[in-house]
């Protein structure tokens, strides 16, 4: 097309700074609508997995207009996201079809111009790949910008790769493999708080539980009950120092340190699978769960549940096959608290 009208050179050369230039004030504002677009698009789908995992309960309490008008919300706000979404892309359609509408015709007339010294093929072949152009240009636009905006999932992504990771599972020391022998545990000035830059949520903390003791933690909500209980497991490093029988649980591995505890929850989960499959690190122990149902029944399998008394039986007996030698209970009514000889902290 330039060496039939060498001229062209400078329109084309202008175009391409056009389409740049929209390319960039569309990138700006496209990539922030797509991440609202995602953060709200995530409520969306977790509301309706959970109404239907949970939609005999809905039903028993009449509860269907109240999840439904949730729904709704949710949904309003994703739709108008997406909405934004799309008058966005619009937009830059728009822009590009006029933006080549006038260069097309631009050319058009340059080529009435110099009908004198060009003859009707020249013309013609001009015309066609100016046409040919302009798709191309259109397409290379479209197509990088709906890349960027893709790759909003993966910038999700890597926000999770970027986490502070918790500390090694295992270290050069070891701890006995009889470990702990008694269970007393001693808590030496306890700072503990679930961020960096978040409020102490148990402060200066001391206190020594003497083996095969039963202690109960009670607080109003938020006191920092079931922060205990994290600080033991070290889900987040408390500053201070925690021992278990003379052992600093900061000097072992999170995988030594959690195996050695056993923890009996609020809520009674069970894996997926069979329930042969539902004890982790237990191998040796999976005969015992024979007295419950057999290995390969299944445990909460395509969305199907089991009672919650057989969860709270298989989840007891779970806790108590590796006779941990300390007892964490987050449930305050459980029975588990009267026949363990171990040190047990009830919430």
């Amino acid at each position: 097309m330039v060496a039939v009208i060498p001229w062209i050179a400078i329109p084309v050369t202008l175009l391409g700074i056009i389409f740049f230039v929209l390319w960039r004030y569309f990138l700006e504002t496209s990539r922030d609508i797509r991440r609202l677009e995602c953060t709200t698009r995530s409520p969306v789908f977790s509301l309706l997995a959970s109404s239907l995992r949970g939609l005999w309960t809905i039903r028993a309490y009449k509860a269907e207009q109240k999840f439904q008008e949730l729904f709704d919300l949710h949904q309003n706000l994703h739709s108008e996201a997406w909405f934004l979404l799309l008058t966005t892309s619009r937009w830059l359609a728009l822009y590009l079809d006029v933006t080549c509408a006038i260069f097309v015709t631009v050319v058009a007339f340059g080529a009435l111009i110099l009908a004198e010294t060009l003859t009707p093929g020249q013309v013609g072949l001009v015309l066609s790949l100016t046409l040919m152009l302009m798709g191309m240009l259109q397409w290379c636009v479209r197509q990088s910008t709906e890349v960027e905006n893709m790759m909003i999932s993966v910038e999700r992504g890597t926000e999770y790769i970027d986490l502070e990771k918790e500390a090694p599972w295992q270290l050069a020391y070891r701890p006995p493999p009889s470990w702990p022998h008694s269970g007393k545990i001693y808590f030496d000035k306890i700072d503990f708080r679930y961020s960096l830059d978040g409020p102490l949520v148990l402060k200066d903390l001391g206190a020594y539980i003497p083996p095969g003791i039963k202690v109960g933690i009670v607080g109003r909500t938020g006191a920092g009950k079931s922060s205990l209980i994290t600080a033991l497991f070290r889900l987040s490093e408390p500053e201070g120092r925690i021992r278990i029988d003379e052992i600093l649980t900061a000097s072992v591995g999170l995988h030594d340190l959690r195996k050695k505890m056993s923890v009996v929850s609020q809520s009674c989960l069970t894996l997926c699978g069979t329930m042969g499959h539902s004890p982790p690190d237990l191998p040796v122990h999976h005969q015992h769960l024979e007295f419950l149902c057999p290995r390969d029944f299944p445990g909460k399998d395509a969305g199907v549940g089991l009672s919650l008394l057989f969860n709270m039986l298989s989840r007891l007996v779970i806790t108590f096959l590796p006779r941990s030698k300390c007892l964490l209970i987050s449930w305050l009514k459980s029975p588990s608290a009267y026949f363990v000889p171990c040190p047990v902290l009830t919430v």
